[in-house]
């Protein structure tokens, strides 16, 4: 019966070829006729072939669009037939009818010859409806890309109600909205539209500024209006949010993932119009313009007013917040995520990095961690922190100690992430680059062991420096010294103490339209990251085997535990990287070289040179039933580490010694 049914496809095919060369009404009516029963015939015999519409095309360019039309349209007939009823059944032939339905759709006459469609089932329409291209795509070389092209999507809606609900659900299942224009976008997501909202990004935008003020630093008073237009795009944002909850508890709620992906003015530097953005960067490069770019608000931190009132939004199932060029106050970050209490996964992409002003890191830091710790519930099953805090690249710099002057010896971040983890229903976790202590993992004084009854993954980054100002690595003796690293010359003739910049205006400044100056070499020399001095990659015990010990024992109180991960930002010249992996028996991870037996769990340590104390070996055999331990020391050419401490593969030396 399948060779009967590829027979007859075949026949189907060549009647298909047969149009292109015929020219009567009667040749094409009898060819017709001919191809849907033969068609139809294939399709019943052996349904799992789908027609082809558009072989022609690819077998005679040349073919009248006339005749193609016809062709094709008697095509979509015989499918509809089959389909309408194949559909219901046949779930995973339905990708493929709605490919060459879709492929066909564009070539419809008329309205009246597409609104045979309202014999399929709504699925199917919406099905076809996903194959059809939404807009044209420009070459990835283009930029900054051109004006996004009109969607191609609006004229199927007037096709049939069927097809206006399937345009409109892909129209309005994924929609940008910018304060600016909340109002306006908002009076569109009415009726069943907004329903159709499974995804919502949205922009902040903040004040405008005179083009003079591109080369001012921010003032306080421009500080303080971004909060406040920040504040206000929030409230109705919520208030928007929460509109679209149902009324009653035994109403069907839809789950949205909101991303907030943008905060930033008009006048920012990515921001601007790309043809006063390219004139603006010609100018002042050549010296006729002066211009801060974004060093005007690197200093610069979005905060909610305080005592906002925000309502609680049950509806929001994700929330990623990233922190741009405009940076977000971490504990602004975390108190919006409070208020969603369904959300299942939280991201924040935030900065920690204010080197030259300690203080005010400080309190950011203790504030974030405080609210942090409310992030712990039950609904929590995902969490993602970026928490930028860049090396100093001077390793004869000395870190600012970040710690409360009040509470020297509690890392209240720490903390807070330790707590947060202890989520009863949390999964997956990962945590980078971030300044931790052992407390992340297993806080001192605890009473009791703590306990992660469902976490599968966890994954933290750590950065080279301690929350209380000090190295976790020091330079190895075994090490050649290089010329630029034997000693500290940290003092730039032209940089004043790191306490000092005149990268600030003067008092009267703002007033004025002198700009502003930007000194790059002594913002760099403030923030150790001038002159490069790289020679910190040998661990220092005393520091890292605490944070070692801790991991292993907090591994110990993870029953579902399938990987787990720690991996230091510390890159030597060779781009050696320090890292700590375990995974579980029958679990295969692409941090791994060669998983080899799978059946029991192992251990990779990238640490160099250096050994771990036996004991914390120990941990891992006794808690986790780790047999398989192996030292592998991993260096990678190109760049960036990737999210989840997976190491590019095409370009990693191994040197193995193994532990059984």
């Amino acid at each position: 019966m399948r060779a009967l049914g590829v027979l007859c496809l075949m026949i189907y095919e060549e009647i298909l070829a047969l149009f292109s060369r015929s020219s009567t009404s009667a040749q094409i009516v009898y060819l017709v006729l001919v191809g849907l029963v033969t068609g139809w015939m294939a399709y019943c015999i052996s349904p799992g072939y789908a027609l082809r519409p558009s072989y022609i095309l690819h077998n005679d360019p040349n073919a009248s669009p006339k005749i193609l039309n016809i062709i094709q349209y008697a095509s979509l007939k015989c499918s509809f037939r089959i389909n309408s009823a194949v559909c219901q059944n046949r779930q995973a032939e339905d990708s493929v009818v709605a490919a060459v339905l879709a492929e066909v759709a564009p070539t419809l006459e008329n309205i009246n010859e597409a609104s045979i469609m309202d014999d399929l089932p709504q699925e199917l329409i919406a099905l076809i409806a996903s194959f059809l291209e939404r807009r044209v795509d420009y070459p990835e070389e283009d930029f900054p890309p051109p004006k996004p092209a009109a969607s191609k999507l609006p004229p199927y809606a007037a096709i049939s109600r069927k097809w206006q609900l399937a345009i409109e659900f892909r129209t309005f299942n994924s929609v940008h909205l910018r304060s600016s224009k909340l109002y306006h976008r908002a009076r569109t997501l009415t009726g069943h539209r907004w329903a159709f909202i499974s995804a919502l990004s949205f922009d902040v935008v903040l004040p405008e500024y005179d083009d003079h003020r591109c080369a001012k630093f921010e003032t306080q008073e421009e500080m303080e209006a971004n909060n406040q237009a920040f504040t206000n795009a929030m409230q109705a944002l919520f208030h928007l949010l929460k509109s679209w909850e149902p009324e009653s508890t035994h109403e069907q709620s839809r789950s949205i993932a909101l991303a907030i992906s943008a905060i930033c003015s008009p006048m920012d530097k990515w921001r601007r119009p790309a043809k006063k953005a390219e004139e603006d960067d010609w100018n002042w490069g050549i010296g006729k313009r002066a211009d801060l770019w974004e060093h005007r608000y690197e200093h610069s931190l979005i905060r909610l007013v305080e005592h906002v009132n925000l309502p609680s939004v049950a509806i929001i199932s994700s929330l990623d917040i990233e922190s741009d060029s405009r940076r977000l106050e971490p504990r602004s970050a975390a108190l919006l995520a409070t208020k969603f209490p369904q959300a299942h996964t939280v991201q924040f992409d935030l900065f920690d990095n204010q080197s030259k002003h300690p203080n005010n890191n400080k309190s950011a830091r203790y504030d974030f961690a405080t609210a942090v710790c409310k992030l712990c519930r039950p609904s929590l099953r995902e969490f993602q922190l970026k928490y930028y805090l860049h090396d100093p690249s001077n390793h004869y710099f000395s870190p600012p100690n970040i710690l409360l002057p009040s509470e020297s010896s509690v890392d209240h971040l720490s903390l807070a992430l330790h707590t947060l983890s202890l989520s009863q229903n949390l999964t997956y976790l990962s945590l980078d680059p971030v300044c931790i202590s052992p407390s992340i993992y297993w806080p001192s004084g605890l009473a009791n062991p703590p306990s992660w009854p469902n976490l599968r993954h966890h994954f933290v980054e750590f950065q080279m420096t301690t929350p209380d100002g000090r190295w976790y690595f020091v330079r190895d003796p075994s090490a050649p010294i290089d010329d630029d690293e034997g000693e500290d010359d940290s003092s730039d003739p032209d940089a004043p103490p790191s306490t000092d910049s005149d990268s600030v205006p003067d008092t009267n400044s703002e007033a004025s339209k002198i700009p502003d100056t930007y000194r790059e070499r002594r913002e760099a020399v403030a923030n150790g990251e001038y002159p490069v001095r790289k020679f910190r990659t040998l661990p220092d015990e005393t520091l890292i085997n605490p944070l070692l010990m801790a991991m292993a024992r907090a591994a110990g109180q993870m029953p579902k535990l399938q990987t787990m991960a720690l991996i230091s930002t510390m890159r030597d010249r060779r781009r050696k990287v320090f890292c700590v992996s375990y995974v579980a028996k029958e679990v295969e991870s692409p941090t791994e070289w060669d998983p080899g037996d799978v059946e029991t769990p192992r251990m990779d340590w990238s640490v160099g040179s250096w050994r771990p104390k036996d004991v914390i070996l120990d941990v891992w055999r006794k808690e986790k039933g780790v047999s398989k331990i192996e030292f592998v020391e991993w260096c990678y050419s190109r760049g960036n580490v990737w999210m989840l401490g997976v190491l590019p593969k095409e370009n990693e030396e191994h040197t193995i010694e193994s532990i059984e």
